[in-house]
């Protein structure tokens, strides 16, 4: 499940257990409309009881991350397992953006480091 909110040029998403190809037909688009009216936007992605990705959630992510190369600024990685942010780690070769992992413990330092 994934729930999507936007404050300015920042997208704040939270994911919960796993993602699958019907969250992607909802960010995806979500994500297009926001990059249509602002460069450089932000993004907070909260990873809550996380459980990965279905395979069909991994191409269509790996997808968005092609699409949106250029047009990210920053991505804010928040979790609670090492994981997930070797994922984060993972994901910087594929993206101009600065993209920084925090634990959860450290969710209002990233809202914080996201905004600025």
């Amino acid at each position: 499940m994934i729930s999507l909110e936007s404050k300015g040029k920042t997208i704040y998403t939270i994911a919960e257990g796993k993602l699958d190809e019907e969250d992607y037909k909802e960010l995806i688009p979500f994500l297009e409309r926001k990059v249509d009216f602002n460069n450089n936007i932000n993004w907070y992605f909260e990873m809550k009881n996380f459980k990965g990705w279905s395979p069909k959630a991994i191409w269509e992510d790996l997808r968005l991350d092609v699409e949106c190369d250029g047009q990210l600024n920053k991505i804010a990685m928040v979790g609670n397992k090492k994981w997930e942010n070797w994922v984060s780690k993972l994901m910087k070769p594929f993206s101009d953006a600065k993209i920084k992992y925090f634990d959860i413990e450290e969710k209002r330092k990233a809202q914080q480091w996201i905004e600025s």
